[in-house]
């Protein structure tokens, strides 16, 4: 018997926790047929924690359209702890992209790790975009530019043997603002939060989102900051640098 690392099942584990977080003292819990395969793994594998061993789950009932599973109290426990009833509703209403509800819920148990094959397979396209570059353009951009809307902010690495991607991991992006960065550090422009007419007087200047931000030097007491945007050489008082969110490495 395998040990099964929450990670690796996050999508139907948060399924469960979802369900379970609605009725935490039912018996049994009804899921899609379409997860299947998942239900398999998760039978056949075990979860250590506080040196006891059990199933995530115990049993399963195969129908034509559900699958009804059995866990423990042990299991819902755990799920109950690392998926917190979700507090985003509103901010999912606004995603846009088929796949961001998916990534969104990925976001909460970063950093994540996981090969191409098991991410098609948990968003449901194991028979699509064979080629990983397709998966890449059409799915996960588009779906991590979606959660930028809402102010997420999650970086995605790429693993190689070779030339060929393993691995993906995703991890929290590091934001902070402009008067936070150390000199020489380099940042990724997200957003601007002041209002006119200052933020049209940044944008005169070059200082818009999705351009790269360098911290040249600033004063002592750090209320005026020398910044390169675009080889271009800026000074920004504390209050403008404060209004320059950013995204560092």
């Amino acid at each position: 018997m395998e040990v099964l690392n929450i990670q690796q099942n996050i999508f139907l584990l948060s399924k469960l926790a979802y369900l379970v977080q609605k009725e935490p003292d039912a018996k049994s819990y009804n899921l899609p047929i379409s997860e299947k395969n998942g239900v398999n793994e998760l039978l056949a594998k075990l979860i250590t924690t506080q040196n006891i061993k059990t199933h995530w789950i115990n049993w399963a009932k195969f129908e034509d359209k559900n699958i009804e599973v059995g866990i423990n109290k042990l299991v819902k426990k755990i799920l109950l702890e690392k998926f917190k009833p979700n507090s985003g509703i509103v901010k999912m209403a606004r995603l846009k992209n088929h796949y961001s509800p998916k990534f969104y819920e990925l976001c909460q148990i970063l950093p994540l790790e996981i090969t191409p094959e098991s991410l098609k397979r948990e968003l449901g396209i194991i028979d699509k975009y064979d080629r990983y570059y397709d998966l890449k353009k059409k799915v996960i951009i588009p779906s991590l530019q979606d959660l930028e809307r809402i102010d997420i902010s999650v970086k995605l690495s790429e693993i190689k043997n070779g030339k060929k991607i393993e691995k993906l991991l995703f991890t929290k992006g590091v934001r902070m603002n402009v008067s936070e960065m150390k000199i020489g550090q380099v940042g990724v422009i997200k957003k601007i939060t002041a209002t006119e007419p200052l933020k049209s007087r940044l944008f005169s200047l070059g200082i818009v989102k999705g351009e790269k931000i360098r911290i040249l030097k600033y004063t002592m007491a750090k209320n005026t900051f020398e910044v390169e945007v675009n080889k271009s050489r800026i000074a920004l008082r504390e209050d403008e640098a404060k209004m320059i969110l950013v995204e560092t490495k």
